[in-house]
């Protein structure tokens, strides 16, 4: 189920199965912002909710070690976040997770992944989330997998998420100056041209603007 059918839910009638009604998603906003508003600062116990569905008696799968925890936390509550960590730290995995946690609980956000060779970065981020995806198999419900809306090339790809953001791979050269997105991230950053880190990756993200 995406987040976006937690519309759907009726919290207050213990979980029973009820038709969908403009006033009963009213009745559920408030509760539902709560929740948004919450899982922004712990972006890890979304990660636990979308295994159990708020269920506590549900058995978690996948399980977080608690300096990834302060890693999701850090990189959500904080506007830049540069990190050196070593080999197995699973620092791909934890980042392409942000982006997606980023664009469920952030609607209309369009967020890229890039490294030193557009190719590089596309396969790393369609490697991770296909990992995210079969670890967390309520991460695969969240993106649009229609004809037409997401797409999965050899150098290239686009994640069209339900909530409407967007996450795909930006090529660290000439051709992206001028694109306009809410948030990134820069894999490897040391293999990247600095001069087109400088002036065009950054700079894609100069302009504070409302998702």
């Amino acid at each position: 189920m995406a987040l976006q059918d937690l519309m759907e839910l009726s919290l207050s009638k213990g979980g029973k199965k009820m038709g969908l009604s403009e006033e009963r998603i009213r009745e559920q906003l408030p509760i539902i912002r709560q929740y948004i508003a919450f899982w922004r600062e712990y972006p890890d116990l979304f990660v636990d909710f979308m295994q159990t569905g708020g269920d506590i008696t549900k058995k978690v799968t996948f399980h977080l070690f608690f300096y990834q925890r302060v890693f999701l936390r850090v990189a959500m509550r904080y506007k830049y976040v540069y990190a050196v960590y070593p080999r197995a730290y699973s620092k791909s995995f934890l980042s392409v997770l942000i982006l997606l946690i980023r664009g469920i609980l952030y609607p209309g956000a369009n967020l890229f992944s890039t490294a030193g060779g557009k190719e590089q970065a596309a396969q790393i981020l369609q490697e991770k989330v296909n990992d995210i995806c079969n670890k967390i198999p309520a991460f695969h419900r969240e993106i649009d997998w229609s004809r037409g809306a997401t797409r999965v090339g050899k150098d290239s790809c686009k994640y069209i998420l339900k909530s409407g953001s967007t996450i795909e791979n930006l090529a660290a050269r000439e051709s992206t100056r001028g694109r306009r997105m809410h948030g990134g991230l820069v894999e490897e950053c040391v293999g990247v041209d600095q001069k087109i880190l400088q002036e065009v990756i950054i700079p894609t993200m100069n302009v504070s603007r409302r998702c």
